[in-house]
């Protein structure tokens, strides 16, 4: 296929714990490719520098983009960025650059500290957008380029936060996001109010010292007191949660909600913004409550709150469906769904092939906007697969995977499930299939050595009635 020129400056940017980071030109973070467990004894002590105190990094600065799977056990699984930075160089013509170096470039992976709070992470996104977008337009002598962000969870957050906080959305042709936490996730609470403790893996309390992790709490109402929905950083003695820093995450997302109300009165924003492109993981077990309890325990479920449409019931795995739609996007329908895992959003095929396409048009002149169309009534229920594992499982414990297919009515067979190691020393993959059980369809995998490894789930039959697979990652570590 003959590359298409790229008129614009491409910036992809990772989720949390996707960029590596050093200090003194030693990785104090970089587990790509890895499974947790090696990963995190090889890095050793050196975690400890990951400590915050205050807005001080301690010398940290982020070096480049990891582009391969990791996992951070009850937090986080990314199965890598080099899909989508592949898509790009394979469709585009493309000459690459990097945040270390100042010259022409139209695409560029930006890592950055996502410790940090948020803001800091726009402030370096802005820096470098005025630098390299100059030197862009001066190189290819087209004055009317502008920037496209390609951004992943997380990364999106900082992405709006400069476009709309900082005024980046007069220099930006559009926004594709996939599975970004819009309005917060459930994930986030939990990891901060419980940690996660397995063998030795405990990040617990050095994330707590990240602001980065405070943004990410939810900012509707979610948290069950005594009977009442109520916001986690409005309610009283959440344990493990500082109540000035959960405020302050809420603060962060609505100074970019009220910059967008700002706006959307104003009639030049409204002819040259930039358009957004949201992409929503779907069909999931994702977490979407919780209860504070008269002991001070919380607990996080999977029930709906009770004030909220029972069609938002699922997610990506980690972002409920309603957080992964912008706020003022909640009835616009640009959405693309897919009955996708949040790991493994930004690089699936079929998604791929949907945001080629998207940054093939907005490569066209005279173009005012780029819109998916509405969800119709026939897609919002399409066949799909719910997959639901643990992040961590111990060698001598059977892996166990449980599915449930969602509207399908015609036999498709059974589920199996396709493994294959990411960095385990196994030559070969494995393929098992799932038995029915009384909850839908489970399989348990015994005889993986330690390591890190990708998985697909699909139906044994194909054909327009049966569901695309869905993907995911897990660990399989040694015992202590």
């Amino acid at each position: 296929m003959a590359v298409k020129p790229l008129r614009h400056v491409v910036v992809m940017l990772p989720g949390i714990t996707g960029s590596v980071l050093q200090k003194d030109g030693r990785d104090v973070w970089a587990i790509s490719g890895q499974a947790a467990c090696q990963a995190l004894r090889t890095l050793g002590r050196s975690l400890d520098e990951l400590r915050l105190s205050g807005d001080d990094p301690g010398g940290i600065v982020a070096d480049r983009v990891m582009p391969d799977a990791h996992i951070v056990p009850g937090l986080v699984k990314i199965d890598g960025y080099s899909a989508v930075s592949k898509m790009i160089r394979e469709t585009f013509d493309i000459e690459p650059g990097s945040v270390h170096e100042k010259r022409p470039a139209n695409f560029i992976e930006f890592p950055y500290d996502w410790r940090l709070d948020n803001r800091v992470s726009a402030e370096h996104l802005q820096a470098l957008v005025r630098d390299r977008l100059e030197r862009w337009r001066e190189h290819s002598h087209n004055p009317n380029a502008q920037v496209i962000f390609v951004a992943h969870s997380m990364g999106g957050l900082v992405a709006r936060y400069y476009l709309e906080v900082l005024g980046g959305w007069r220099e930006c042709r559009g926004l594709i996001t996939f599975g970004t936490p819009y309005r917060g996730s459930l994930k986030a609470l939990d990891f901060l109010v419980h940690g996660y403790k397995k063998l030795f893996i405990d990040l617990t309390e050095v994330m707590r010292t990240f602001p980065s992790m405070y943004q990410l709490l939810p900012i509707y109402r979610v948290l069950r007191v005594r009977g009442d929905f109520v916001r986690v950083a409005e309610a009283d003695a959440v344990p493990n949660i500082e109540p000035a820093r959960a405020l302050d995450g809420l603060a962060f997302h609505r100074e970019i909600e009220e910059k967008v109300d700002e706006h959307r009165r104003d009639a030049e924003y409204l002819e040259r913004g930039y358009a957004l492109q949201p992409v929503v993981g779907t069909r999931q077990p994702t977490l979407q409550s919780a209860v504070l309890d008269q002991d001070g325990e919380v607990t996080v479920e999977r029930t709906l709150p009770d004030w909220m449409d029972a069609l938002l019931g699922d997610g990506d795995g980690t972002v409920p469906r309603a957080s992964a739609i912008p706020i003022e996007l909640s009835n616009a329908y640009r959405d693309s769904f897919a009955t996708e895992r949040h790991g493994s959003l930004q690089c699936n095929q079929s998604i791929l092939e949907d945001v080629r396409g998207r940054l093939e048009q907005m490569q066209v002149t005279g173009l005012a906007e780029v819109r998916a169309p509405e969800e119709s009534p026939a897609a919002a229920e399409r066949p799909a697969i719910a997959l639901d594992l643990d992040d961590l499982y111990v060698i001598d414990e059977p892996v166990t995977l449980r599915g449930q297919l969602v509207n399908v009515e015609r036999s498709v067979g059974p589920l199996q499930a396709r493994i294959e190691p990411v960095d385990a020393p196994q030559p070969t993959e494995r393929t098992v299939e799932f038995a029915l059980a009384p909850d839908g369809w489970r399989v348990e995998i015994e005889g993986l050595v330690p390591g890190l490894y990708r998985v697909e789930v699909r139906t044994t039959k194909g054909g327009p009635w049966a569901p695309p697979p869905v993907h995911d990652l897990f660990e399989v570590a040694s015992a202590p």
